[in-house]
Parts: structure tokens; C-alpha cells; sequence
């Protein structure tokens, strides 16, 4: 994506929303949604202003938060010329997500959704965009919305705690339908994406979903690899889409291609926190072990891991 050239007050749109943010991520930490929502507003208004004008009302504009959406866009659009997508001046992503939490903490999730909805228009490669919609439909009991929202987020997913909050999600739109066993299995895989439990305590609701389908025991301790077995027998999805995967080795390969190291190591270790691949693992080592090297020779010596790695993953899935 090319970058554009800003105005004064363009810049001074973009300084602006930075600090209402920081405002309000403070008030947020006081728990004082409602303070935090009047200071947002004033934003929200110059950004709805924004978005009705040239540049950012034209069709190729768009506001990617992380490169990785910028890489999954575009291959999920090959169509696309990379040259001709260029960044918004506002930051839509940021403000209508910060929008939506504030709402939902607020109880008005109807609001919170639509505030997604405003999101989405400039981002669409942001798997957790999706998922926090779904949280919105979920409160409001609408699991036929959840189901979509998660199905859109899957092949978007390239963080480890993202692909635990699908399977969390998965699993109470199967509660809804009376699929205990699948969604229990979606339960107990959870950890394998977020073992600190941020979002969700799959152990409680493993035993809940035990104790509601009278299946007891069979359920509550379900292995997670008994889990993930079963789900991909029953066609499910579990862990990263190829897309995300395919995306993550590209984006890996170009900041190792331009010594960009540091870089290259956080995305190597978000491609081992999805896949749980070893080849993945040792390239983060690797990386570690080429830091005394020159420039050119910690980019030869990575790429020769990556190759590697990238075919020894290859391998594994021929053979799984």
C-alpha cells in the first residue's frame, strides 16, 4: 500500500484522535464507560465528516491496523493492485472498535454491532472486527449472527487468542443447536490458543455443558487432542485457515528479505502460537542465534530456515 501525503490538518485529525484515545482508554481503566463515550463523540463526529470526503470517501481507502491485514487483504483480493490501495486519514479501525466497546460495556449492543459496521467499511481483513460483533450478537441472543460473524472472522484469524475466541463462540452457537459433543470439543481446545484463560474458562463451561447434556464425565474431561480430532472428523474448523497461514510465511519471508529481524521474530512466533508447528519454533531460535551475524548474513542463513521450515510444514499436512 502506497502511503499518501498529509495536510496540516489532516495530521492534525490523526494527533487529535490519538490522544482522545489515550483519554479515553484512561477513563475506560476507571471503569467510566459513560465519561468515556462523551469524550469519544466529538471524535466520531469530525470522523463521520472524514469519511464523507475526499480522500477518504473514494472506494480505495482503506485503514489497516497491523501490515498482516494489509497482506491478508490482498490475497484474499488478487485482483487488486497493491500500488492503488492506499491508507485512510483517519483512523476508522481504531475509533469505531474503541466505539463498539464502549457501547457494549454500556449494554447497547445493537449500537455496539453497528459500530462494526462503521469499522468494516474501511477494514475488512481484521478478523477480531468480526468477533467483537459477534460478542454484540451473542449478548443479544442472536446466535444465527454470531455464526456468521465468526464463520467471516476464521480465514482472517492470524492471533493465537483470536483463534481460541472462534472456538469459544463455535461452541455456544452448537449449545444453541443441541450439538453437546462438538461443542465440547470446541471447549476443550480452546487452551491451545489462549492458555491463560483470557477470554473464556473452558474448564467451567466444559463441566456446565457436561452437567446440561447429562454426559457427565465424557465431556467435562475431554483431551484436547481428542478434541481436535474429533472436530476435524466432523469437518470443523480448527486452528488457522490456509489463508492466514499462507499470509503469515509470505509477510516472514519479506521482512527477512528486507532485514527487518525484529519483525520477522513476532511474526514467526504468531505463526507458532496458531500452528504449533516445531519448524516454526526452531526458526525463532534460529533467529535468536543469528543476532551476532551481519545484516546480509542473518537474511541467508533465515531464509534458508524458512525454505525449510515452510516445506517441512508442507510435509506434515501431506501426511496428517
Amino acid at each position: 500500500m502506497a502511503d499518501t501525503d498529509l495536510t496540516a490538518e489532516q495530521q492534525k485529525l490523526r494527533d487529535d484522535a490519538q490522544a482522545t484515545f489515550r483519554r479515553v482508554q484512561f477513563a475506560l481503566q476507571m471503569k467510566h464507560p459513560d465519561q468515556a463515550l462523551r469524550m469519544l463523540t466529538p471524535l466520531l463526529d469530525r470522523l463521520q465528516k472524514s469519511a464523507q470526503e475526499e480522500p477518504d470517501c473514494l472506494p480505495d481507502r482503506l485503514d489497516f491496523t497491523d501490515p498482516a491485514q494489509a497482506y491478508l487483504y490482498l490475497k484474499a483480493h488478487p485482483d487488486v493492485d497493491p500500488n492503488a490501495v492506499k491508507p485512510t486519514v483517519a483512523p476508522y479501525t481504531d475509533a469505531y472498535g474503541i466505539h463498539s466497546a464502549l457501547l457494549y460495556a454500556l449494554g447497547r449492543y445493537e449500537d455496539a454491532a453497528a459500530a462494526i459496521d462503521n469499522a468494516l467499511r474501511f477494514n475488512t481483513a481484521d478478523a477480531g472486527l468480526y468477533l467483537e460483533r459477534a460478542m454484540s450478537h451473542e449478548a443479544m441472543g442472536d446466535f444465527d449472527a454470531v455464526e456468521r460473524d465468526i464463520e467471516a472472522a476464521w480465514p482472517l484469524i492470524i492471533i493465537a487468542t483470536d483463534l481460541a475466541r472462534y472456538h469459544a463462540f463455535r461452541a455456544n452457537v452448537l449449545v444453541t443447536q443441541g450439538k453437546y459433543e462438538l461443542a465440547a470439543a470446541h471447549y476443550a481446545v480452546y487452551e491451545d490458543f489462549d492458555p491463560d484463560d483470557v477470554y473464556a474458562d473452558p474448564h467451567a463451561e466444559l463441566h456446565e455443558l457436561a452437567h446440561a447434556s447429562g454426559r457427565g464425565h465424557k465431556l467435562a474431561h475431554l483431551s484436547s487432542t481428542e478434541a481436535a480430532q474429533r472436530l476435524k472428523r466432523a469437518g470443523e474448523n480448527y486452528g488457522p485457515s490456509k489463508l492466514a497461514v499462507d499470509t503469515m510465511q509470505e509477510l516472514l519471508n519479506d521482512t527477512l528479505n528486507a532485514g527487518k529481524f525484529d519483525d520477522a521474530r513476532y511474526v514467526a512466533a504468531g505463526l507458532w502460537a496458531i500452528t504449533h508447528f516445531d519448524g516454526w519454533k526452531t526458526l525463532l531460535d534460529k533467529l535468536d542465534e543469528l543476532a551476532s551475524l551481519s545484516a546480509d548474513e542473518r537474511r541467508d542463513r533465515a531464509n534458508e530456515f524458512l525454505a525449510k521450515a515452510a516445506q517441512d510444514e508442507k510435509d506434515g499436512d501431506a501426511n496428517a
